[in-house]
């Protein structure tokens, strides 16, 4: 399981001015080997219409003019210039607030644009909108490692919207890093309760259960991974360790033969095969692969682990 333990990866999903008052929640499959995605992209597709010209002044108004003109041609800073000379009291109205940090984030400018979501988080209301402002200054903390901080903002964004799924897999993976596996377990099985096609999140929880040694829950996992992409090696090889540790000796041999077909590059499955053949007291065909786990580079991938059981097992 050791290579699918996912990382923090800052990948990007789409997050509109609308926030969780339309927030769509992606229900297509997220393949097992796809990283865990805790950081948004700010999309600035803010109209015209979004503004209502009756409560801020017409100088105001006129700038917000000036600045969706500017963003039409990808003119950020200018934008954020004539933003910043935007009376206070009108820039809190509108959701110019959310522009501004919007742009903020874009020019990576986290102090100020931690700064405009805070604010605009006090202004609000609805709990479905500051669940996701929470979000945003969860992940902004997390580009600057103050994970703290950002585990507190994600907590807060998971209370004031707990089928915000995003949050949960933030927590989860926080609380995975920091080797809290209940927490992380709690959380993740909160977010595919919310999307069950969260395989990647589905496998880091079989990943977690695999160091706790509950290889049913291990199994039951990766069973349902292969059922939905058969044609991904890695669970495979996964459940055959998870097989093996059950004594379901021969199930782990189908399984790693077929993780080995499907990538026959994959040290990994190789070392996991030799252990395999071991159990079954096929001493020559284990020293084989661990012969090939090393020439594909598993020493330098892995470690050492295999040294020990070869000198253990192949006198040769």
């Amino acid at each position: 399981m050791k290579q699918n333990i996912y990382i923090f990866l800052l990948t990007l999903f789409i997050f509109n001015f609308s926030i969780s008052q339309n927030h769509k929640q992606k229900q297509e499959l997220i393949k097992s080997d796809a990283p865990i995605q805790i950081v948004p992209e700010m999309n600035s597709d803010f109209k015209l219409k979004d503004i209502d010209s009756t409560i801020i002044s017409s100088e105001s108004f006129t700038k917000v003019k000036d600045v969706l003109n500017l963003l039409e041609k990808d003119k950020i800073i200018e934008a954020l210039n004539i933003i910043n000379t935007i009376n206070e009291r009108d820039l809190d109205k509108n959701r110019l607030l959310l522009l501004k940090g919007t742009l903020e984030i874009k020019l990576d400018d986290s102090i100020n644009s931690s700064n405009s979501f805070s604010k605009y988080s006090d202004l609000v209301s609805n709990d479905s909108i500051k669940s996701s402002i929470y979000y945003i200054l969860g992940v902004i903390d997390i580009k600057n490692k103050y994970y703290i901080s950002a585990s507190s903002n994600f907590k807060k964004a998971y209370d004031f919207n707990n089928q915000n799924y995003y949050s949960a897999i933030a927590l989860g993976s926080l609380n995975e890093n920091n080797n809290d596996f209940e927490k992380a377990i709690f959380y993740y099985q909160k977010a595919v309760q919310i999307n069950p096609n969260l395989n990647n999140v589905w496998n880091n929880l079989a990943s977690i259960y695999q160091q706790l040694n509950k290889h049913s829950e291990t199994e039951e996992i990766l069973s349902k991974i292969i059922k939905e992409e058969p044609n991904s090696p890695l669970p495979y090889s996964n459940r055959s360790y998870a097989n093996l540790k059950l004594g379901h000796t021969e199930q782990a041999l189908k399984d790693i033969n077929m993780s080995v077909k499907l990538f026959p590059e994959n040290s990994y499955a190789f070392r996991n095969r030799a252990l395999i053949y071991l159990e079954l007291k096929k001493t020559d065909k284990a020293c084989e692969d661990i012969e090939t786990a090393f020439r594909l580079g598993y020493k330098e991938k892995y470690g050492d682990d295999l040294d020990s059981i070869k000198s253990q097992n192949c006198k040769k």
